[in-house]
Order: C-alpha cells, then structure tokens, then sequence
C-alpha cells in the first residue's frame, strides 16, 4: 500500500459559498518548504454523505484535471479535510459574469465581444479534447453554460466554471448521468428540454444566451418546445440587442437556430467573435474588468458565510480516498466479447432492445444489470432556475409485462408451432392435435 502523503492547509479566508459547499482562499504547505496559494472547496458536512454528489464533484476534478486550456478553471488535485472532500484549484482572483450583471456591470460591446471569444475557445478545446495518455476523444459537452459559470478576473481574464455536470467519457469516472436531464432550464437548447439528447450546439446555444444577457440586462427565459414559436421569439430578442452591439447580432442568429445541426461549432463562434472585437472600438475587456471585478469582488467577499468554520485553521489533509470497488471503473472486457454501451456517459445512447423483454437483462462489463439509458424515461423538468442536481431520480420506466400463459395446452402448441415451424410446423401440429382429439373422444 503506498503511503499517503500528509500535507497542510491553511486557510486564510472565504472567497465564496453556496448550498453545497465553501471556497476559501488557502495556502498549501508541502515538503521542503513548498508552498503554494490555492483555492479550496470544501464541501458541507450534509453534502459528503450523498455519494451520488460526491462521486460527481470526484469526477469534475478528474475531467478538469485532463483539460488544458487557459481559459479553463484548473484543478490540481483531490484531497480530504478531516472528513470532508475538498477540491484543490487554482486561485484566480475574480468574480463571476452574474453577479458582475447583477450589480449593474454589463460589458461594452468590443469587452463583451473578446469575452465570448474566450468562452467559445474553452467549449471547443473541451469539445475536441483527448485523453492525454490514450488518445481517446473525451466526448466533453459542458450542459450548463451560463453568466454564473464564467468567471472574469480583475485583469481581464477569462475562466469557464463548473464541470460538474458535464458530460464526458473516461475510465475513472464515477459517476452515472444516463437518467437525469442536467443544467438550468433558462440555458437549455429546446432540442435537450424536448429529447434529452445533448451535443456541443448545446453549450453553443447556452454561450449565446449568456452573451445576449449580459449585452441586454435580462435573461433570455426558458426554452420554446415548438419551432415556430422559437424562431419568432429569437427574432424578438435580437431586435432588442442596443445599436451599439448591432455587431454581436449577426453572430448570435446562427448560434440561436432551431437546429443544433445549423449552429456553428464553438472554433467558428470564437473566430466570429475574435472578427467582431477587432472591428469595434471602446473599452476592451481588460480595462472594463480592472474598474469593475475588483468592487464587485470585495462585495462578495463581505456577503459569503464561513459556513464549514475552517477559516483561520491550518489542517493536515491527505489525498483523497479512492471510491470503494463497486464504484471503480471494470476491466475491460475480453476482446472477444462485444462491447456495451456507454450508458452513464451518454444521454442519446439508445435502451437495448433487451431491456424491453421479460427476464433479467445481460450482464455488463462488471457483471452487474446495465442500466436504462437516458431516453427511457425522462424525468420531470424543473420550474426554476436552478440546476438540477444529482440525486434526483428520473421517473422509473414501466416493468415489462410478462406474456400471457396460453389457456390450453392445444393452444400452447399451435402458438409453438407458428413460431418455430411456421406453415409446415402448423401442419404437423394440427395433426398431432387431430390425432389426439380422435384418441380421446372415440377412444
């Protein structure tokens, strides 16, 4: 077994704080002196004991951990406070787009412009990421793009936030999403809301939304299930984008289409975007952000509530547990026997035609009943704006309903005989029958 290593934080203060968790601004002590400022989130002591969140919260690190791009939030390692899980990541000193729009900032148009560049540069380096070691495409779609999860840093920079909910195909996950409908409904394309499918035009959709909120100063609103009633609110919205963003509107419709197979892929969008900057003039993103995130910060850094209580403590922590055995990625199965689907990565992997028959369903890789997947039963979808969260169960499909016993024994054999002999099977089998009856009565 190898040792674990024990190491120290101290943290200094809370940076943020929500329903799940606190993120406090600490300094990691390791051997040698190394030291480093970080980041932290510590989850609530409720919290640690849903597996379902914990899982995913173990997993949006481990995804985080093989992305690599700038504009991306990175995480740098799992570890246990106490007994808490906590998440160690970069610090970035900055606040999030919401709550910079809530307090009245909203970018000028060249800001807002070399904002969404960056966003759309981080879904499509997700989008097109490999595993480092392996060179299999991860398959990343972010489901939840919106202005609480772009973080902009006093200094202009850009990080995309929360993973959380991400789809993503890798072999530590642990996590499994095929039965739940995830993100905010206000951000969701209708193609999600209607189908339960999801793909990159998803989070391309989404970042259009964000960029019309923050050019407009209201929320764009919940999905419209029906084309034409989507189309005409689109055109709405557009036409209410102020002159001075007349630019980002040529950008927006494609991003907007009914279609997710007529929008723009997110390197596209970034190109359009990086166009758009160049050609409009005003504050650039940099100097919008050095007069506006650092008020905003300090703000929030009053409101946030020490809601785990380690502020000002230094404790040893240790890496994080591994996930118990069950929960651990199976061998991979023999090269002869065919591989299953990738049911708890994928929402649009279809049920199996076996699941729908009577009897036990095969066995997957670990031996245990593969799971329904996502299209076979969608669950209810949420009336507000929150995400929704692992844990919530989508509605169990029907069980399947055993086939009728035949009422008679001749009955019996002639529905045998149809089914395995067909013409000549019936032939035979009435004749036995004949036989039979002939017997008995005349017998």
């Amino acid at each position: 077994m190898i040792a674990k290593r024990v190491r120290q934080l101290t943290f200094q203060r809370v940076i943020g704080s929500g329903a799940f968790g606190t993120v406090y601004l600490a300094e990691l002590a390791g051997q040698r002196g190394f030291r480093r400022t970080v980041a932290v989130k510590v989850l609530l002591p409720g919290q640690s004991d849903n597996e379902m969140f914990v899982s995913r919260v173990r997993d949006e690190a481990r995804l985080l951990g093989l992305l690599h791009d700038e504009h991306i939030l990175k995480v740098l390692e799992l570890v246990q406070v106490g007994d808490r899980d906590a998440v160690v990541m970069e610090f970035v000193e900055g606040v999030d787009l919401a709550a910079l729009l809530t307090a009245g900032h909203s970018p000028p148009p060249r800001a807002l412009a070399e904002l969404g560049a960056a966003v759309a540069g981080a879904l499509s380096a997700a989008h097109t990421a490999v595993h480092p070691s392996s060179g299999e495409a991860l398959n990343v779609v972010h489901r939840d793009v919106k202005p609480a999860n772009v973080m902009v840093s006093d200094r202009g920079g850009i990080k995309l936030l929360d993973f959380g909910v991400a789809q993503a195909r890798f072999a530590a996950r642990e996590s499994r999403t095929g039965q739940f409908v995830l993100g905010t409904l206000n951000y969701m394309a209708p193609e999600y809301v209607i189908t339960g499918e999801v793909s990159p035009a998803a989070d391309v959709y989404g970042l259009a939304l964000t960029l019309w909120e923050a050019a407009v100063g209201e929320v764009f609103g919940q999905p419209k299930l029906k084309e034409e009633s989507h189309v005409k609110r689109v055109d709405q919205r557009l036409q209410q984008l102020p002159e001075a963003h007349a630019e980002l509107a040529t950008v927006l419709r494609p991003m907007l289409a009914w279609s997710p197979e007529a929008r723009p892929d997110a390197k596209h969008v970034e190109n359009q975007l990086v166009g758009a900057a160049d050609r409009l003039s005003g504050k650039g993103l940099r100097s919008w952000a050095d007069a506006t995130v650092r008020p905003a910060m300090e703000k929030l850094q009053r409101e946030a509530r020490d809601l785990v209580g380690l502020a000002g403590q230094t404790i040893p922590v240790a890496d994080a547990e591994e996930p118990p055995p069950a929960a651990a990625p199976a061998p991979a199965p023999a090269p002869a026997a065919p591989a299953p689907p990738d049911e708890f990565t994928m929402l649009n992997v279809r049920r199996p035609a076996f699941l729908d028959q009577p009897g036990p369903p095969p066995p997957g890789p670990a031996g245990a009943p593969l799971p329904p997947a996502g299209n076979a039963a969608a669950p209810p979808f949420p009336t507000n704006q929150r995400s929704v969260l692992p844990g919530q169960p989508a509605r169990a499909p029907a069980p399947a309903r055993p086939a009728k016993r035949a009422e008679s024994g001749l009955f019996s054999v002639v529905l045998q005989g149809l089914l395995v002999g067909g013409v000549l099977g019936l032939g035979l089998v009435f004749a036995v029958a004949l036989y039979l009856v002939v017997r008995r009565w005349g017998g």
